[in-house]
């Protein structure tokens, strides 16, 4: 079980390590944003519009008590061509990525301590509310370290990593 004030300190945690994705968006051109290491994997661009959309998505269904996979699949850059289109500077990347998180922060910092233990359906399993948090956190970092490989392959050089 999460409590609220537990809760209340990873989101405030959160709050720190998106500040440094931010800086670490920001240090792409808007010519890196269509940046492939090889064919086929995803763009700066498109993994920004995933890792944050996917924040937003989930905590829209901690909010609404339900998840399903064609909200999963709203966070899939491939099909999300228009959205893509729509991001076509680094600075659009990064107001994207700032909105959806107040967003997500906004819905998840004025849950309850019930709503956080509210079982949420979904095709994975049925999970607490704070769940979903997790697993945004935890998508989070993941591409966080893609976007760092890419500012390396591109010569450029990630903020430390814990510079809050």
């Amino acid at each position: 079980m999460m409590t609220k004030s537990e809760f209340a300190a990873k989101l405030e945690y959160f709050k720190m390590v998106h500040g440094v994705t931010l800086r670490a968006i920001a240090a792409f051109d808007d010519t890196d944003l269509e940046f492939r290491p090889i064919a086929g994997m995803r763009t700066p661009k498109q993994l920004v519009f995933h890792v944050y959309s996917q924040e937003r998505i989930l905590a829209e269904a901690a909010l609404t008590g339900r998840f399903t996979m064609e909200e999963a699949n709203r966070s899939n850059p491939e099909a999300a061509t228009a959205e893509i289109a729509a991001l076509a500077t680094a600075a659009d990347v990064r107001a994207f990525a700032e909105s959806c998180h107040r967003v997500a922060e906004e819905i998840l910092g004025a849950m309850s301590e019930e709503d956080l233990i509210r079982p949420i359906e979904s095709p994975m399993g049925t999970y607490p509310a704070w769940r979903f948090f997790d697993f945004a956190y935890d998508e989070h970092w993941h591409h966080r370290g893609q976007l760092y490989t890419y500012l390396r392959l591109l010569g450029k050089e990630p903020p430390m990593l814990y510079d809050y």
